[in-house]
């Protein structure tokens, strides 16, 4: 089609009246051809301009929503101008898990929207085929998971060297040498991941745990660190050892992605429906094509990754009930967000 353009501009001049009206036609019947395509797309298509408008959908997008594009847009935060991916429930016509993908292109962000309720619905059973590839990840993530509180256990016993009185370091090492205990408990069970022992409790426990555990590497890596908790915050039912694990993973990553002297930031605020975590750093940010595969096991950038923190994380945030997102332009930055219901909408739903 570009091709065609170039040519008929190249040649216009010399193109009488009857030319033109065969050269539109036949750039009418390739539009033509090209929207039945689109609209015969199971998946959703969505274009938004620079300023947030929706120019132009497919029927696919509004099927699988339950609503208009231009609606769903605001209803469910869909950013523009940036790459992202998340998932969205929407219960409208139908209960439905979609998966939410935004690439900018030439001025204008293509939404791609993908239906993976039947996905996210299999079995244990069929979770559990392919036993090799099951045990080989395991032994992974065994070996991913205990690095985690080890790194921060050395942090603090470097801190202990120079302060043997620093009472603090020592219960963070205590903690974490508990948190060992409960990691490899838990992957010593059988294949299938171990569910969260939910109570209710505050999302800011588990990050402020996590924060005092890398408070060295703060320190002397001179990262700047915004931490914005709001003086009432809603409680949520949460397994307080298993989300601490989901945020050591993201600031680990975090850590590991930027300079000294960057800067992080933790927000949490929340809605009438979930508590909402936002993890920012000024970090390289995360190109397009590692991005739409980023919670997937052994798909990471990292010479000695794994890519299975993120997948795990990913699980518990699910089993919370909740969701994460990923939003990054690929230069600047990236942005996790964590959105985990509050008790009362729990309450709502089984009613």
């Amino acid at each position: 089609m570009r091709n065609f353009f170039k040519g008929v501009r190249k040649h216009i001049a010399k193109l009488d009246a009857n030319h033109l009206r065969e050269q539109y036609e036949l750039v009418s019947d390739e539009l033509t051809h090209a929207e039945k395509l689109l609209n015969a797309l199971k998946e959703g298509f969505i274009r938004i301009d620079g300023a947030g408008k929706v120019i132009q959908s497919n029927p696919a997008a509004q099927e699988l929503l339950g609503m208009k594009s231009e609606d769903a847009l605001s209803l469910f935060n869909i950013p523009h101008g940036v790459s992202s991916m998340r998932e969205i429930a929407v219960t409208y016509p139908e209960a439905r898990t979609l998966e939410v993908q935004t690439i900018p292109l030439d001025g204008e962000t293509i939404v791609y929207l993908r239906d993976i309720t039947a996905e996210r619905e299999r079995t244990e059973e069929e979770l559990r085929i392919g036993a090799t590839k099951a045990v080989r990840d395991l032994a992974a993530g065994v070996a991913h998971e205990i690095g985690n509180p080890l790194n921060a256990i050395a942090m603090n016993l470097q801190l202990l060297e120079r302060d043997p009185t620093d009472i603090e370091s020592i219960e963070i090492c205590k903690a974490q040498v508990s948190r060992l205990d409960g990691i490899i408990r838990g992957f010593l069970q059988a294949l299938r991941p171990s569910r969260p022992s939910l109570r209710p409790g505050s999302v800011a426990e588990p990050i402020r745990n996590c924060l005092a555990a890398f408070r060295a590497q703060f320190e002397e890596r001179r990262i700047q660190l915004t931490l914005d908790v709001p003086t009432a915050l809603p409680p949520v039912a949460i397994d307080p050892d298993q989300m601490q694990q989901v945020f050591f993973n993201l600031v680990k990553n975090s850590l590991e992605a930027m300079k000294d002297g960057s800067k992080m930031s933790i927000r949490i605020k929340f809605d009438d429906n979930d508590v909402v975590v936002t993890l920012t750093d000024s970090g390289p940010g995360i190109p397009q094509e590692q991005l739409l595969h980023l919670f997937e096991p052994y798909r990471t950038a990292k010479e000695k990754g794994t890519g299975l923190g993120l997948m795990i994380s990913k699980r518990i945030v699910i089993d919370h009930g909740g969701s994460i997102a990923v939003e990054s332009d690929g230069e600047s930055g990236t942005s996790f967000t964590i959105k985990l219901p509050r008790i009362e909408r729990r309450v709502r739903q089984l009613k």
